[in-house]
């Protein structure tokens, strides 16, 4: 045990105190650390804050006004995720093995932790009151801190102890994530936590009574846990089945579609317009990819497959200024790109059955999330639309980066094209995205994007943010690209043309996969700005995360008053963003480590 910590000692010493600049940095950083901890303890302790401004708004927080007679959809929503989240993770469960003394060792840096700013903490902290005079209260009393220490610090021993044992036991790394979600899912049914509630002359009673969660929250999310283990089993037993992990991969894209514009929306579906509309569109454009792709290798008509290419490709951006059906818009796209995969595929007879099928389907998909989007929804909400707080930062989030993505690539390879007139189009695009700000963009869908429409085209404001935050967003994934192509040895062409790869198949197999994954760090962080960058359109009068926070809740004034508590909820919000930024970051450089990225 003395040696192990003389280690240690020596570790520290190494790390922190090797020089005197080192020692100067360290001291300096641990006072600035100390000042904001005891400012942001003494901040969240004060008795003029009110916390119950953040727990008493968790519903607005993320669905803000979304009915609770619909919140069955909600759930379901939520559980779905779950359900493939654990599917996925043992689909593609890592063979990596810890040691259970690497767990012992996370809590007894915790409980270091724990003790540190137990000990550090401070004992009384100041405010002003509302007649500006300064209150000064204890905050953190003696026997609360040793009521903390003791068993933290028992704790924290036992760990060291266990951590240094040679216990042969191991555990797989993916196995972990099965304790970070049954410890929240356990408290629910044992923690008690303060609950507004009013007197008979509608005052609230003070202090706020201790009471258990509500039974509608444990049982969700206790059955979305069990679903989750399910599934995780479910999916290591269809480990080795190489096809489910290529259509899950699909359905992690098709997911949230589904939820947006079936499950949370509750459309109302008009059977006359699927009849006489969206069935007969169906066959028309099945038609003509089935003829496509059994007569597009014909050596008479592949002749004049650049025609027909064309044609398509000026129908696609023809169809979006003129006042056909959306369906009929998207399968024109659709068809666009189907049209050039096809001959390099169609070129056996195998290959033709998988695109006909592939075909089949999407279009299926199509018009079927389509035909949800489309239709009016049946959830009734106090403003104009159902997607409010936490639903509607996803929303955003999601959707401009699988929008922009694909986007991205597109602009990027146009930009790096021998094409002139492609070559000048994508760079102007670029350009020009890039060169206004995202602020202003928002604006420009808010009031202006309407007059560039066609008469009859009209779309709500949510989309109107979303085709901007698309185009915006995929600007700058474009340049990322780009870096990325520019980094490929021209040897890898050269290989291509070599063995007589196609033009789709040099990029597609070839190019971008390397350019892609040597920009995987900077497509992470754009993907992490889009996020953050969601919150701006608050100022576009869109009722987003950080507006419940910002406004809505602290304008609150029955049947609790909570004007003023502003500062909480920002707090709160801040608190959120950081959890899903640095989560996402965290895995991101795992997907590097695995990949081998900045490795030599």
């Amino acid at each position: 045990m003395v040696a192990v910590i003389k280690k240690n000692a020596k570790a520290l010493q190494e790390s922190l105190f090797s020089s005197v600049g080192s020692s100067v940095l360290t001291i300096g950083t641990t006072y600035l650390v100390l000042n904001f901890f005891r400012g942001m303890f003494g901040f969240v302790m004060s008795s003029d804050k009110d916390w119950l401004a953040v727990l008493n708004n968790m519903q607005l927080y993320m669905v803000q006004a979304y009915p609770e007679s619909d919140f069955i959809r909600v759930w379901v929503s939520v559980g779905l995720t779950f359900v493939f989240s654990g599917i996925s993770i043992g689909l593609w469960r890592s063979e990596d093995r810890s040691n259970v003394s690497s767990i012992f060792d996370t809590f007894f840096k915790i409980g270091l932790g724990v003790l540190f700013f137990t000990i550090v903490a401070p004992t009384f902290t100041s405010y002003m009151g509302n007649d500006g005079s300064v209150i000064t209260e204890e905050i953190f009393s003696r026997s609360t801190r040793l009521g903390i220490l003791i068993p933290t610090l028992i704790a924290t021993v036992a760990f060291f102890g266990l951590k240094n044992m040679k216990i042969n036991f191991s555990y797989n790394n993916s196995d972990v994530v099965f304790l970070y979600l049954f410890i929240p899912v356990a408290l629910l049914w044992f923690v008690k936590l303060p609950v507004i509630q009013l007197d008979q002359n509608k005052e609230r009673i003070m202090p706020d009574p201790l009471m258990p969660i509500a039974n509608t929250t444990k049982i969700p999310w206790s059955v979305i846990f069990v679903m989750f283990l399910i599934a995780y089993f479910i999916g290591i037993y269809f480990k080795d089945v190489k096809r489910l992990k290529n259509v899950m991969s699909i359905s992690w894209f098709l997911l949230p579609l589904l939820i947006f514009s079936w499950i949370f929306k509750k459309p109302q579906i008009d059977m006359g317009e699927v009849l006489t509309g969206d069935i007969p569109i169906f066959f028309i454009f099945f038609i003509i990819g089935l003829v496509t792709v059994l007569f597009i290798n014909n050596p008479i008509v592949k002749k004049y497959y650049s025609i027909y290419l064309g044609i398509i490709l000026v129908g696609t951006i023809a169809g979006i200024f003129i006042g056909i059906p959306m369906l009929a818009k998207a399968c024109l796209l659709l068809l666009s790109l189907f049209s050039m995969v096809v001959p390099a595929v169609s070129t056996s007879d195998q290959g033709k059955r998988s695109l006909i099928i592939i075909w089949f389907v999407a279009l299926v998909t199509l018009t079927f999330l389509l035909r949800g989007g489309a239709s009016e929804t049946g959830i009734v909400v106090p403003g104009s639309s159902i997607f409010g707080g936490f639903s509607l930062t996803w929303l955003l989030a999601i959707f401009g980066t699988y929008v922009s993505f694909p986007l991205g690539v597109l602009l990027a390879l146009g930009r790096n094209s021998k094409l002139p007139i492609v070559r000048i189009i994508c760079t102007g695009i670029i350009e020009l995205v890039r060169s206004v700000p995202y602020i202003t963009w928002l604006f420009f869908a808010s009031v202006t994007l309407a007059v560039f429409l066609p008469a009859g085209v009209e779309f709500n404001l949510i989309v109107r943010v979303l085709m901007v935050t698309a185009f915006f967003s995929g600007a700058y994934f474009a340049e990322n690209i780009r870096g990325g192509l520019q980094s490929i040895p021209k040897g890898q062409y050269e290989a291509a043309d070599a063995i007589g790869m196609s033009p789709f198949q040099k990029t597609g197999l070839i190019v971008l996969p390397q350019a892609l994954r040597a920009v995987i760090p900077t497509l992470v962080s754009s993907a992490i700005t889009a996020f953050k960058d969601s919150s701006l359109v608050t100022i576009i009068g869109l009722f987003d995360f950080l507006t419940i926070g910002k406004t809505v809740i602290d304008n609150q004034s029955v049947p609790v008053n909570f004007v003023g508590h502003q500062r909480e909820n920002l707090i709160f919000v801040a608190v959120v963003y950081w959890i899903f930024t640095f989560t996402l970051s965290r895995r991101s450089m795992k997907v590097e480590k695995r990949l081998g990225l900045g490795e030599r």
